[in-house]
């Protein structure tokens, strides 16, 4: 009990003889945890953006992938047909007319004499079907311009299939063939191959020996020049995201400013426009896949910078963040290297999955940062796009 009222008596000694000093800082503390000032919230931008970028892909392979087309020229075959079916040869095989189908078999050949001038007669009239059927008043001049009767000299069906048995004399007549038409191939001049290409690409991007990474990404389109069949350089331009954390003592800006309290750690969300120059040589590759290793180097323009300070006292004094437009631009300032697989989908559309790094070769951003990313970058291309595949020309 005697415990109890001293507890009593100590609270009440402190409720009437308050010695609390006063201090203008935790007024401004107390202020600001009751309104805070709201921070923009930038991540889910970027996520809108990429999903946006995701959709525009997906909508131009739907509409640009198309089946693989046939090289072959049907309208070649029909007019070797039907040039076949005007060859008088072809018509040799055609069936006797109905109303001589009672007859019995012929059994002799054709003899023809020696006049040039019957020969040049029954040639002429070879391909006719009405003269092919024998008939009792059938006759053919012989040599001495006489009507020879052919109602008892009947031809065998084996004429129509195999040949003519000339006798008495042999003629040298020279037949002309005219070869099948063959489709004459235009012989133009190869363009160069171009391939344009829209990326996409997560990647995890830290400070150098900060041992912190942050998820960034970035979306832009690319652009490639075919100069052999394993040589080729890239370049385009792609918005990315640079979000990282690092120590304060990793953040050396060049500034004048002095901190009264030192931050002990840093959150940068920076916004960066990408322009890659690489250089690409294709390692192995058939007609379908291939793969190609990537070097080059990037420049960055700094759009926009946010850098926000953390405290290990939450009521120590000092800036919260700090923020830069367009001040600083580091051209060919960053190393790029990466290996990409790629799939071809159809002549004009392929499809490739890159894995890279990008490696700093001097200071970035407003906080002299050694700013380094890995990631994947995952591309739909559009390929020979003024190469144009020709099918063979008719004359």
């Amino acid at each position: 009990m005697r415990e109890e009222k001293d507890i009593d008596k100590l609270f009440k000694d402190g409720l009437e003889n308050p010695d609390i000093p006063y201090n203008d800082l935790d007024w401004d503390v107390l202020e600001e945890r009751l309104h805070p000032n709201q921070k923009r919230r930038i991540i889910p931008f970027f996520w809108m953006t990429a999903v946006a970028g995701i959709a525009a892909v997906l909508l131009v392979v739907f509409l640009l992938i198309e089946p693989h087309q046939n090289l072959t020229d049907v309208n070649v075959d029909n007019k070797k047909y039907s040039k076949d079916k005007e060859n008088p040869i072809s018509d040799l095989h055609t069936k006797p007319a109905e109303k001589d189908r009672d007859r019995s078999k012929i059994s002799n050949t054709l003899t023809i004499g020696n006049n040039p001038n019957a020969f040049a007669a029954l040639n002429q009239k070879f391909v006719d079907k009405k003269t092919l059927s024998p008939k009792a008043d059938t006759f053919i001049f012989n040599q001495h311009g006489r009507l020879a009767d052919l109602s008892n000299n009947r031809i065998e069906p084996e004429f129509f299939q195999s040949s003519v048995t000339l006798a008495h004399q042999e003629f040298n007549t020279p037949v002309a063939l005219k070869s099948a038409d063959k489709p004459s191939i235009k012989s133009t001049k190869r363009k160069p191959n171009f391939v344009l290409g829209i990326v996409a690409a997560p990647d995890l991007t830290s400070v150098q020996k900060s041992g912190k990474s942050s998820l960034s990404g970035g979306i832009g389109i690319e652009a490639t020049l075919m100069l052999t069949k394993r040589l080729s350089i890239t370049t385009g331009a792609s918005y990315a995201k640079k979000i990282y954390d690092s120590d304060f003592s990793l953040y050396r800006p060049q500034s004048n400013y002095v901190f009264k309290n030192q931050p002990t750690n840093i959150h940068a969300n920076c916004d960066v426009l990408d322009i890659p120059l690489n250089v690409n040589y294709k390692l192995l590759g058939n007609n379908r896949n291939s793969l190609t290793l990537s070097t080059g180097l990037s420049s960055y323009l700094m759009l926009k910078e946010a850098y926000y300070y953390s405290y290990q006292n939450d009521y120590a004094a000092g800036p919260q963040s700090y923020e830069v437009k367009n001040q600083n631009q580091h051209f060919l300032g960053v190393a790029n290297i990466g290996v990409a697989f790629q799939h071809q989908i159809s002549n004009k559309l392929s499809i490739s999955i890159t894995p890279f790094a990008k490696v700093p070769l001097t200071n970035i951003g407003y906080g002299n940062s050694k700013l380094s990313s890995t990631g994947i970058a995952v591309s739909v291309n559009m390929t020979n796009l003024f190469n144009k595949k020709q099918g063979p020309s008719i004359p």
